[in-house]
């Protein structure tokens, strides 16, 4: 993990050589996903929580689960589609969330130690007064000092992936390295 983190250009050297392990993309995708939610639930835990969840933790971690696989899913497709590399770009497609095995951690430990702390009403029943209660709850989560780390710890993270998908790409398919990385960046940037 540490050569791909540090030296990707190595690291997918070496990885010519093996058959590809789209699975282990996958993996990496959702323990990085997992990581990030973990930290917002962390940060907000002190808020109290919208309709949304009322729902039970089997559906959360369901539909969870599913975003996990259609976002590492569709990126991998793009990869496929502009790079030709087959399963390959699936795998692509998850390394390029390893930056959270350096990340994540640390922000884990900030968003439990400095959770978001305000006085908010309860999440109203009356349909007329969610707007509001929910614009203060944004107002309040988007500019404490824990989910702004998430933001910008996330912003790193694309930057850091952009990286480890370029060099990937440059080792495998060198001619469409630029393309798949600048698709990669908007589709992040959309996202």
């Amino acid at each position: 993990m540490i050569e791909l983190l540090f030296f990707p250009y190595r690291f997918f050297e070496r990885a010519q050589g093996r058959p590809p392990r789209p699975w282990l993309g996958l993996l990496v995708a959702s323990l990085a996903n997992l990581t990030v939610l973990l930290a917002y639930e962390l940060a907000t835990r002190e808020l109290p929580k919208t309709a949304a969840y009322s729902v039970s933790w089997p559906w959360r971690a369901a539909v969870l689960l599913l975003g996990i696989l259609l976002s590492w899913g569709f990126l991998g497709l793009v990869l496929h589609l502009l790079t030709g590399l087959g399963a390959r770009a699936f795998e692509l497609a998850g390394w390029v969330f390893a930056p959270w095995a350096v990340l994540g951690p640390p922000l884990l430990m900030v968003s439990a130690l400095i959770p978001v702390e305000a006085r908010l009403a309860p999440f109203p029943d009356d349909p007329a007064l969610r707007a509001a209660w929910l614009d203060a709850y944004q107002r309040v989560a988007q500019t404490s000092f824990s989910v702004q780390l998430v933001h910008w710890a996330r912003a790193l993270r694309v930057l850091w992936g952009g990286w480890i998908l370029y060099a990937g790409v440059r080792t495998l398919a060198p001619k469409r390295a630029v393309l798949a990385t600048g698709a990669y960046l908007i589709l992040q940037l959309a996202g």
